[in-house]
């Protein structure tokens, strides 16, 4: 055999050593997962957004719904249906001559019960769910200014946007968590690949040290 000398048996044990640090080092923590919005999460919202077009829409239409709200109120205070649609002829005949008032203070009703279910939905969304405006924020200022022109705000323009901009977060973090979920297996197997390698090693760095000793 070949005598090896001591700067040779010096070597082999700092490499040692070296690999064994190494494999014992902990590893690199994965990235998190990015986060996915879903539509049970985004219904509740959708459901708010919606109560406001719905009751913008018969504020904008007060002189036809007035008659109809006027007979219903009467009919649940006195139990009688006979009184409730004398109540909404009453009603009616009201809304007929008063309509020249009625019908400016449904359109100022709108335009009020538009803004706050705007800012109701907007606040909701700025405390949970931030991430929704960055694909769509110009949106959302785009249903506070329909929301605000008569007759026109008797659309459901709030629930709609709304409806849209959720559709359009949640497709787009779908495909980023599909895109994070192959990296990650990816990152995985190259991390087995690597530690399998240095076990490979360390073992045969073993190996050869005992043959030395």
């Amino acid at each position: 055999a070949i005598p090896r000398t001591k700067s040779s048996l010096l070597t082999r044990r700092n490499s040692l050593q070296s690999n064994k640090k190494r494999r014992v080092m902990p590893q690199r923590k994965n990235n998190a997962p990015p986060k996915v919005m879903t539509w049970p999460k985004a219904i509740p919202v959708i459901v708010v957004a919606g109560i406001s077009d719905v009751l913008r829409f018969m504020f904008t239409w007060l002189v036809f719904f007035g008659p109809a709200l006027a007979g219903m109120y009467c009919t649940i205070k006195t139990g009688s249906a006979a009184v409730g649609t004398a109540c909404a002829a009453v009603g009616g005949v009201a809304s007929f001559f008063g309509v020249g008032f009625i019908e400016p203070f449904g359109i100022v009703m709108a335009m009020a019960t538009g803004l706050a279910g705007w800012l109701i939905t907007g606040t909701w969304l700025l405390t949970a769910n931030t991430r929704i405006f960055k694909e769509n924020a110009l949106w959302f200022g785009t249903s506070l200014l329909v929301s605000e022109v008569p007759f026109i705000n008797s659309l459901p323009v709030l629930s709609g946007i709304v409806w849209k901009m959720y559709r359009t977060q949640i497709r787009v973090e779908k495909v980023a968590y599909a895109k994070w979920k192959k990296e990650n297996a990816d990152a995985q197997l190259k991390e087995r690949q690597r530690q399998e390698a240095q076990r490979m090693q360390y073992q045969a760095n073993r190996l050869a040290s005992a043959d030395v000793y």
